[in-house]
Protein backbone atom coordinates (compact mmCIF):
# COMPACT_ATOMS: atom_id res chain seq x y z
CA UNK A 1 0.00 0.00 0.00
CA UNK A 2 2.50 2.83 0.99
CA UNK A 3 4.61 1.22 -2.35
CA UNK A 4 1.58 2.06 -3.87
CA UNK A 5 0.98 5.61 -2.17
CA UNK A 6 4.44 6.50 -3.11
CA UNK A 7 4.27 5.93 -6.64
CA UNK A 8 1.48 8.14 -6.77
CA UNK A 9 3.14 10.99 -5.55
CA UNK A 10 6.03 10.36 -7.25
CA UNK A 11 3.58 10.73 -10.61
CA UNK A 12 1.71 13.56 -9.04
CA UNK A 13 5.11 15.34 -8.62
CA UNK A 14 6.68 14.44 -12.02
CA UNK A 15 2.90 15.60 -13.76
CA UNK A 16 3.07 19.01 -11.50
CA UNK A 17 7.12 19.53 -12.95
CA UNK A 18 5.95 19.04 -16.38
CA UNK A 19 2.92 21.63 -15.83
CA UNK A 20 4.67 24.43 -14.19
CA UNK A 21 6.97 23.37 -17.01
CA UNK A 22 4.34 23.70 -19.65
CA UNK A 23 2.93 27.22 -18.01
CA UNK A 24 6.82 28.53 -17.91
CA UNK A 25 7.10 27.88 -21.85
CA UNK A 26 3.52 29.62 -22.67
CA UNK A 27 4.37 31.98 -25.54
CA UNK A 28 4.29 35.40 -24.40
CA UNK A 29 1.71 37.82 -26.44
CA UNK A 30 1.66 41.24 -27.21
CA UNK A 31 -0.24 43.96 -28.46
CA UNK A 32 2.03 47.16 -29.86
CA UNK A 33 0.44 50.11 -31.34
CA UNK A 34 3.10 52.21 -32.89
CA UNK A 35 2.33 56.00 -32.78
CA UNK A 36 4.28 58.51 -35.37
CA UNK A 37 4.26 60.51 -38.65
CA UNK A 38 5.02 59.46 -42.01
CA UNK A 39 8.53 57.58 -41.24
CA UNK A 40 6.03 55.29 -39.05
CA UNK A 41 2.92 55.35 -41.80
CA UNK A 42 5.58 54.07 -44.73
CA UNK A 43 4.69 57.14 -47.53
CA UNK A 44 6.31 56.80 -50.52
CA UNK A 45 6.46 52.99 -50.36
CA UNK A 46 4.63 50.85 -52.89
CA UNK A 47 2.28 48.96 -50.46
CA UNK A 48 3.25 50.33 -47.20
CA UNK A 49 1.12 47.85 -45.58
CA UNK A 50 4.09 45.19 -46.32
CA UNK A 51 6.80 47.28 -45.80
CA UNK A 52 6.61 50.28 -42.96
CA UNK A 53 8.60 50.10 -40.07
CA UNK A 54 6.13 48.74 -37.81
CA UNK A 55 5.65 45.61 -40.23
CA UNK A 56 9.10 44.48 -40.06
CA UNK A 57 9.69 45.79 -36.45
CA UNK A 58 6.90 43.66 -35.00
CA UNK A 59 8.16 40.59 -37.33
CA UNK A 60 11.80 41.58 -35.29
CA UNK A 61 10.30 41.27 -31.98
CA UNK A 62 8.24 38.39 -32.24
CA UNK A 63 11.54 36.37 -33.34
CA UNK A 64 13.28 38.22 -30.63
CA UNK A 65 11.35 37.54 -28.05
CA UNK A 66 9.55 34.08 -29.28
CA UNK A 67 6.35 35.60 -28.98
CA UNK A 68 3.15 36.00 -30.38
CA UNK A 69 2.93 39.98 -31.74
CA UNK A 70 -0.67 41.72 -32.69
CA UNK A 71 0.41 45.19 -33.89
CA UNK A 72 -1.23 48.38 -35.83
CA UNK A 73 0.48 51.24 -37.47
CA UNK A 74 -1.58 54.59 -36.56
CA UNK A 75 1.50 56.66 -38.27
CA UNK A 76 -0.35 59.66 -39.59
CA UNK A 77 1.69 62.15 -42.68
CA UNK A 78 2.56 66.03 -40.94
CA UNK A 79 1.85 64.88 -37.30
CA UNK A 80 2.61 66.76 -34.54
CA UNK A 81 2.77 66.23 -30.83
CA UNK A 82 -0.55 68.47 -30.99
CA UNK A 83 -2.13 66.32 -33.68
CA UNK A 84 -1.93 63.40 -31.02
CA UNK A 85 -2.90 65.06 -28.32
CA UNK A 86 -6.65 63.18 -27.04
CA UNK A 87 -8.65 66.34 -26.90
CA UNK A 88 -7.42 67.32 -29.72
CA UNK A 89 -9.44 64.20 -31.65
CA UNK A 90 -7.41 64.35 -34.63
CA UNK A 91 -5.58 61.17 -34.36
CA UNK A 92 -5.77 60.06 -30.67
CA UNK A 93 -9.02 58.34 -32.27
CA UNK A 94 -6.88 55.93 -33.99
CA UNK A 95 -4.94 54.89 -30.86
CA UNK A 96 -8.53 54.14 -29.26
CA UNK A 97 -9.75 52.10 -32.35
CA UNK A 98 -6.44 50.34 -32.70
CA UNK A 99 -6.87 49.31 -28.77
CA UNK A 100 -10.42 48.17 -28.99
CA UNK A 101 -9.26 45.93 -32.11
CA UNK A 102 -6.39 44.10 -30.13
CA UNK A 103 -7.92 44.07 -27.10
CA UNK A 104 -11.06 41.99 -29.15
CA UNK A 105 -8.14 39.94 -30.91
CA UNK A 106 -5.54 38.93 -28.32
CA UNK A 107 -7.16 39.93 -25.05
CA UNK A 108 -4.47 38.71 -22.99
CA UNK A 109 -1.66 40.43 -24.81
CA UNK A 110 0.44 43.15 -22.77
CA UNK A 111 0.50 45.99 -24.40
CA UNK A 112 3.18 47.98 -25.79
CA UNK A 113 3.25 51.78 -27.30
CA UNK A 114 6.55 53.03 -29.29
CA UNK A 115 6.39 56.53 -30.27
CA UNK A 116 8.47 58.21 -32.76
CA UNK A 117 7.18 62.17 -32.42
CA UNK A 118 9.15 65.36 -33.14
CA UNK A 119 9.93 65.41 -37.29
CA UNK A 120 7.38 67.39 -37.90
CA UNK A 121 6.94 69.53 -34.28
CA UNK A 122 10.21 70.81 -35.40
CA UNK A 123 9.58 72.84 -38.61
CA UNK A 124 9.38 76.37 -38.83
CA UNK A 125 5.86 76.60 -40.70
CA UNK A 126 3.32 74.35 -41.95
CA UNK A 127 2.44 71.18 -39.55
CA UNK A 128 -0.20 71.91 -36.22
CA UNK A 129 1.40 73.80 -33.62
CA UNK A 130 4.82 74.12 -35.02
CA UNK A 131 7.35 75.12 -33.86
CA UNK A 132 7.07 73.32 -30.79
CA UNK A 133 8.94 74.00 -27.89
CA UNK A 134 10.49 71.74 -25.95
CA UNK A 135 8.05 72.17 -22.82
CA UNK A 136 5.05 71.79 -25.04
CA UNK A 137 6.60 68.76 -26.95
CA UNK A 138 6.91 67.10 -23.36
CA UNK A 139 3.39 67.95 -22.35
CA UNK A 140 2.06 66.60 -25.33
CA UNK A 141 3.67 63.13 -25.26
CA UNK A 142 2.72 62.71 -21.34
CA UNK A 143 -0.68 64.36 -21.95
CA UNK A 144 -1.17 61.21 -24.71
CA UNK A 145 0.44 58.52 -22.61
CA UNK A 146 -1.85 59.71 -19.75
CA UNK A 147 -4.97 58.90 -21.31
CA UNK A 148 -3.24 55.73 -23.12
CA UNK A 149 -2.71 54.31 -19.24
CA UNK A 150 -6.32 54.58 -18.71
CA UNK A 151 -6.86 52.49 -21.68
CA UNK A 152 -4.19 50.11 -20.96
CA UNK A 153 -2.94 49.72 -16.91
CA UNK A 154 0.52 48.25 -17.52
CA UNK A 155 1.05 49.00 -20.72
CA UNK A 156 5.00 50.29 -21.09
CA UNK A 157 6.09 53.03 -23.65
CA UNK A 158 9.01 53.01 -25.84
CA UNK A 159 10.29 56.71 -27.03
CA UNK A 160 12.16 56.54 -30.16
CA UNK A 161 14.00 59.03 -31.02
CA UNK A 162 13.11 61.50 -34.86
CA UNK A 163 15.64 60.84 -37.06
CA UNK A 164 17.78 62.71 -39.28
CA UNK A 165 16.41 64.52 -42.18
CA UNK A 166 18.64 66.89 -44.44
CA UNK A 167 18.95 70.37 -43.45
CA UNK A 168 17.50 71.51 -46.66
CA UNK A 169 14.21 69.93 -45.99
CA UNK A 170 11.39 72.25 -47.27
CA UNK A 171 8.61 70.52 -49.40
CA UNK A 172 4.76 71.16 -48.13
CA UNK A 173 6.26 72.40 -44.82
CA UNK A 174 9.50 74.57 -43.50
CA UNK A 175 11.94 72.43 -41.73
CA UNK A 176 15.61 73.38 -42.57
CA UNK A 177 18.68 73.92 -40.57
CA UNK A 178 16.61 75.01 -38.34
CA UNK A 179 14.29 72.38 -37.62
CA UNK A 180 16.86 69.82 -37.83
CA UNK A 181 18.30 71.62 -35.01
CA UNK A 182 15.30 72.10 -32.98
CA UNK A 183 14.54 68.03 -33.48
CA UNK A 184 17.81 67.71 -32.22
CA UNK A 185 16.73 69.47 -29.27
CA UNK A 186 13.76 67.08 -28.67
CA UNK A 187 16.19 64.23 -27.65
CA UNK A 188 17.32 64.99 -24.08
CA UNK A 189 13.64 65.67 -23.45
CA UNK A 190 12.61 61.85 -24.21
CA UNK A 191 15.65 61.07 -22.03
CA UNK A 192 14.37 63.25 -19.09
CA UNK A 193 10.90 61.74 -20.00
CA UNK A 194 11.82 58.23 -19.91
CA UNK A 195 14.05 58.89 -16.68
CA UNK A 196 10.97 60.53 -14.86
CA UNK A 197 8.61 57.36 -15.11
CA UNK A 198 8.64 53.93 -14.66
CA UNK A 199 6.73 52.53 -17.63
CA UNK A 200 8.21 55.11 -20.62
CA UNK A 201 11.59 53.67 -21.47
CA UNK A 202 14.04 55.74 -23.55
CA UNK A 203 14.15 53.30 -27.79
CA UNK A 204 16.53 53.76 -30.80
CA UNK A 205 19.10 56.29 -30.39
CA UNK A 206 21.04 55.37 -33.07
CA UNK A 207 19.52 55.41 -35.98
CA UNK A 208 19.56 58.97 -36.33
CA UNK A 209 23.40 58.78 -37.29
CA UNK A 210 22.53 56.12 -39.14
CA UNK A 211 20.54 57.98 -42.29
CA UNK A 212 22.91 60.94 -41.49
CA UNK A 213 25.83 58.95 -42.70
CA UNK A 214 24.01 56.43 -45.29
CA UNK A 215 21.00 58.85 -46.27
CA UNK A 216 21.69 58.42 -50.38
CA UNK A 217 21.50 54.58 -49.78
CA UNK A 218 18.06 54.56 -47.55
CA UNK A 219 16.50 57.73 -47.30
CA UNK A 220 14.29 58.90 -50.74
CA UNK A 221 15.47 61.84 -52.90
CA UNK A 222 12.59 64.26 -52.93
CA UNK A 223 12.33 67.37 -55.01
CA UNK A 224 11.51 70.11 -52.74
CA UNK A 225 12.06 74.32 -52.20
CA UNK A 226 15.51 74.33 -51.55
CA UNK A 227 16.53 71.40 -53.88
CA UNK A 228 16.68 67.48 -53.57
CA UNK A 229 16.10 66.40 -49.55
CA UNK A 230 16.44 63.17 -47.48
CA UNK A 231 13.29 63.00 -44.92
CA UNK A 232 11.57 59.57 -45.87
CA UNK A 233 13.34 56.08 -45.39
CA UNK A 234 12.25 54.03 -48.61
CA UNK A 235 11.36 50.04 -48.17
CA UNK A 236 15.55 48.74 -47.46
CA UNK A 237 15.38 51.67 -44.91
CA UNK A 238 12.50 50.95 -43.79
CA UNK A 239 13.72 47.63 -42.64
CA UNK A 240 16.78 49.17 -41.28
CA UNK A 241 14.95 51.47 -38.72
CA UNK A 242 12.87 48.80 -37.93
CA UNK A 243 16.04 46.75 -36.54
CA UNK A 244 16.92 49.73 -34.63
CA UNK A 245 13.47 49.96 -33.32
CA UNK A 246 12.71 46.36 -32.56
CA UNK A 247 16.12 46.52 -30.59
CA UNK A 248 15.23 48.95 -28.05
CA UNK A 249 11.25 47.93 -27.93
CA UNK A 250 12.75 44.22 -26.78
CA UNK A 251 15.42 45.86 -24.50
CA UNK A 252 12.59 47.84 -22.83
CA UNK A 253 9.97 44.76 -22.76
CA UNK A 254 13.27 42.90 -21.12
CA UNK A 255 13.75 45.46 -18.58
CA UNK A 256 10.18 45.84 -17.77
CA UNK A 257 10.36 41.65 -16.63
CA UNK A 258 12.95 42.51 -14.19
Amino acid sequence: MKKILFVLCLMAGIFGVASAEAKGKEKKSYNIVFIGNSITQGVLHADRTKTAPPVFAAEMIGKALSAEVCFRNVGRAGATTFDWLPEAKRYFPLVEKAVAELKAENKDAEFIFPIMLGTNDSASKGPTGCPVKNEDYKQNLLTMIAKIREMCPGAIFVLQQPIWYSPNTYNGAVYLLDGLKRMMGYTPTLVEIAGENADIYMGDTESFEFFHKNYEKYLIAEPGYAGTFYLHPHEKGAKKLAKYWSEAIVAAVKAACK
